[in-house]
């Protein structure tokens, strides 16, 4: 009878064997273990991306009776980071975020939306996503960005909105769509984030939203969208535009757009405890001529409710500055112009402004008469690219908006003042491979 092999032996030979195997793979498939190493090194350099934002804010909100209670500045901006498509299919992003306070003396600036409660500033992690595509398509999934006309980043403080989803995204013929489930979001104020009940004003439910919107054309030529969100036993809201542009004359052209929206409570109504439902309806028409534009707009919202807009800005098209004109009942009318100071030798220049009216808004349980609205705004924006001035220039883009309102009701006027200030600038570092193929 032979001998027992001593202990450990036929471990060590299954060890010698793997290594021989390994040693025999590296030597017959040097092309293989090559184009890995190729591979990763597009993967996480050659088409890799890293993006440094700087951002600073300085606002100030003047509520009657002529106090000024929303004051404060702020500095920060995000780094991301985006790897390139492994084998054309795996890709890895995340963004951190930050706001901190240079002035915000207390308690002015709570309100703001640009620091934490107390004037605090944070850090936190907005974007942390991984994405996969295939014949075109694209899933992404965990923290990201979405743009989906009513839940949008609402990028009008130091920090965007961003959400906790999975989404798929993609062109089937001539359509964008997205299609998926968005569990929570952050707002631009807070480093944590909230499901979608709560945000909407549920704060004992936790439910998340289904989303889906498609794309056609350009509305700056021809084109457009459509978006249906549900939120179950709080909020179904649909969202739909269209424009089209055509010429007048050689150096005229008139641009219309339409846009309606449908709002309402389903389920078992937890946003309010009863159901509700509401609309807006709009109109606009542009005339453009050279570097100035000319445009009127109307919108009308239904009186049995307000619109509410909590996954992101309000897309109506008397949206200003310190009102969106979007109570029960409330009918709007602005006029606006915008001018385009490129063809006077500054291009980059821009200045816009405009005055809106609105009227007839009441409060939807009562039905009394709420004050009538009249706000003007103000803005001008510089952007450095369109200059010829050096590349490290190129980034850098400032901004200036004033709005104010005055509210009528019971023969007296009450009124606001609204003041922002915005400065950007960003670095991107991108690998040979992306930085060959960027315009």
């Amino acid at each position: 009878m032979g001998r027992k092999a001593p202990p450990g032996r036929g471990i060590r030979l299954v060890g010698r064997a793997l290594v021989g195997m390994l040693l025999a793979w590296a030597t017959l498939e040097p092309v293989r273990a090559q184009g890995l190493g190729e591979e990763l090194q597009r993967f996480l350099y050659d088409d890799a991306s890293a993006v440094v934002h700087l951002r600073s804010m300085y606002r100030d909100r003047t509520n009657p009776p002529n106090v000024r209670n929303e004051a404060a500045w702020a500095g920060g901006g995000w780094v991301g980071l985006e790897t390139g498509w492994l084998y054309d299919t795996l890709q890895l992003g995340a963004v951190g975020y930050t706001t901190q306070p240079f002035w915000a003396p207390p308690p002015t600036s709570d309100g703001t939306g640009l620091l934490k409660p107390g004037g605090y500033g944070f850090f936190t992690l907005g974007q942390a996503f991984v994405s996969a595509r295939a014949l075109g398509q694209v899933f992404t999934g965990y923290r990201q960005s979405i743009n989906e006309l009513e839940v949008n980043p609402n990028d009008t403080r130091m920090i965007p909105y961003t959400f906790e989803a999975y989404a798929l995204r993609g062109l089937v013929g001539p359509v964008n769509y997205f299609a998926g489930y968005v569990a929570a979001m952050k707002l631009r104020e807070s480093s944590t984030f909230i499901n979608m009940a709560e945000r909407a004003g549920a704060p004992n439910v936790n439910a998340g939203m289904w989303l889906g919107s498609l794309k056609y054309g350009n509305l700056e030529k021809a084109g457009g969208r459509t978006s249906l969100y549900y939120v179950p036993d709080i909020l179904t809201s649909s969202y739909s535009d269209g424009a089209v542009t055509f010429p007048v004359t050689e150096d005229i052209k008139l641009r219309l757009m339409g846009q309606f929206m449908v709002q309402g409570s389903n389920g078992g109504n937890l946003l309010t405890g009863s159901s509700f439902s509401t609309f807006v309806a709009g109109a606009r028409a542009n005339l453009i001529w050279g570097p100035l534009s000319l445009g009127t707009a109307y919108t009308q919202v239904g009186s049995a409710a307000a619109y509410r807009a909590p996954y992101g800005i309000w897309l109506g098209y008397s949206s200003q500055l310190v009102r969106n004109f979007d109570r029960a009942g409330e009918r709007a009318f602005q006029a606006g112009l915008a001018f385009d100071f490129k063809d006077v030798g500054l291009p980059g220049l821009l200045f816009v402004g405009s005055a809106t009216f609105g009227d007839r808004a009441i409060n939807p349980v009562t039905r009394a008469p709420l004050a009538t609205n009249n706000e003007y705004d103000l803005e001008l924006a510089f952007r450095a690219d369109l200059q010829p001035v050096p590349d490290w220039l190129k980034p850098l883009q400032l901004r200036a908006r004033a709005g104010y309102l005055n509210q009528f009701q019971d023969g007296t006027m009450a009124s606001t003042t609204e003041y922002r200030l915005y400065f950007n600038y960003e670095f991107t570092f991108n690998g040979p491979r992306r930085a060959a193929r960027a315009p």
